[in-house]
């Protein structure tokens, strides 16, 4: 059995997976080959800050606002030019924005097919139309994302109409209710199972397909979430003579870890509600999903000094050491799928040296959480297997094309 993902903007320049799984008389062997680009960002050498700024969302179409604001901070860092605070909260929250398309991209378009309904392509497309207003709100000037300074100022009236009717929209195609309304009432198992079974969306039949025939307990591993890295440590990681062989296959004290959705929201009351029954398992992952999009709408909507960060924690910029010369800096963002860390070296104006730690080689590494999931499904039965590997795959969401394929011993 083959399988490939089908969204057409994730195209083989952005690398692909090829996840094979191959039956053998213990069980399951997994194998994730990855054709991604990781030293991509070598071509950056010897650009200007300004340039290399303008050239990230060129060569990183997939989380190009993750990518720009992990991008410019870590320029901005190397500079020693942090950028004002009303700056950085736009670059947030536009990040934010593009975070809530991800995940809606995923819920409206792969999860239906699932429960054998049809893709809400409609429903998405504008979603993406009001997510675009939502990012021209935030950068009216379109500078946003540049080294050299912006006033980081927004169009509030205009933000507060498009997350209004992304809140209209979300309501009625996947919560069955306002996004607050959702995060406050689902926030326990068994008010997560009420309203799977009562909603009509597909959404909340997915999950309550899963909860009926104990496939959201699947694709369970022992590899935990990331933890908070310090800046120098990681710093000298992705600079380091191993820094090629770390940003590709990544582990941190020689263990894989995960950075994602779940991890991110690992610590709230409905996931650890789950947690003993279903641990890291696929229903968990999903869940984690739709209260992303729930507070992304929550924190879109608040005003800026009383954004809460609690939730969806983001590391400082970096510690660069900047100057006349140029130093070094690191910038991070939280992206769809995890976090994402930029490393810049800047000297005499140019930039001497740029790489860049993507989520999917975490979640994606050979003994991560992808590969040591799908290793532990139950292979006996052929469509269950099936299934339950295309639903892990999902719900881990790798950022780019992909295939599986599952052999016979």
């Amino acid at each position: 059995m083959t399988r490939e993902s089908n969204r057409h903007s994730m195209s083989d320049p952005a690398g692909r997976l090829n996840i094979a799984l191959q039956r053998s008389g213990s069980g399951l062997n997994c194998r994730i080959d990855s054709t991604r680009p990781v030293t991509a960002a070598r071509v950056f050498t010897s650009r200007t800050p300004l340039e290399v700024a303008g050239l990230i969302p060129m060569l990183f179409s997939i989380c190009a606002r993750a990518q720009s604001c992990a991008g410019v901070t870590a320029l901005e860092q190397a500079l020693g030019q942090p950028a004002p605070p009303a700056v950085d909260l736009a670059r947030r929250r536009s990040v934010l924005v593009e975070r809530l398309r991800e995940h809606l991209w995923r819920i409206l378009l792969d999860w239906p097919p699932l429960v054998g309904a049809d893709p809400e392509r409609e429903t998405m497309q504008e979603v993406v139309r009001q997510a675009k207003t939502l990012c021209a709100a935030l950068d009216p000037d379109g500078t946003l994302f540049r080294p050299d300074g912006t006033s980081g100022r927004s169009d509030r009236a205009r933000m507060d109409q498009a997350v209004d009717q992304l809140d209209t929209l979300v309501a009625e195609r996947v919560f069955g209710m306002s996004a607050a309304d959702w995060l406050h009432e689902i926030d326990r198992r068994a008010a997560l199972g009420d309203w799977a079974g009562s909603a009509r969306t597909g959404a909340a039949r997915l999950l309550h397909a899963l909860a009926l025939d104990g496939t959201g307990a699947l694709g369970q591993s022992p590899v935990a979430p990331l933890p908070e890295l310090a800046d120098a440590e990681l710093i000298a990681a992705m600079s380091g003579p191993a820094a090629d062989d770390f940003v590709a296959r990544p582990t941190w004290g020689g263990e894989p870890y995960e950075t994602s959705p779940f991890a991110r929201q690992s610590g709230a009351p409905l996931l650890l509600d789950l947690a003993p029954s279903l641990g890291n398992g696929i229903l968990p992952r999903l869940a984690a999903q739709l209260r992303e999009v729930a507070l992304a709408l929550v924190e879109l909507r608040a005003e800026p000094e009383s954004t809460s960060r609690t939730e969806t924690p983001l590391p400082p910029g970096g510690g660069g050491v900047g100057g006349e010369g140029g130093g070094i800096g690191l910038g991070r963002a939280e992206a769809a799928r995890g976090r994402l860390a930029h490393l810049a070296r800047v000297a005499d104006g140019r930039v001497r040296e740029y790489r860049i730690l993507a989520p999917t080689e975490w979640n994606c590494h050979p003994h991560g959480i992808l590969a040591r999931g799908l290793a532990g499904l139950p292979s006996a039965d052929e469509r269950l297997l099936e299934r339950s590997a295309q639903l892990l795959v999902i719900s881990t969401d790798p950022c780019v094309a992909y295939t599986l394929t599952i052999s016979p011993t």
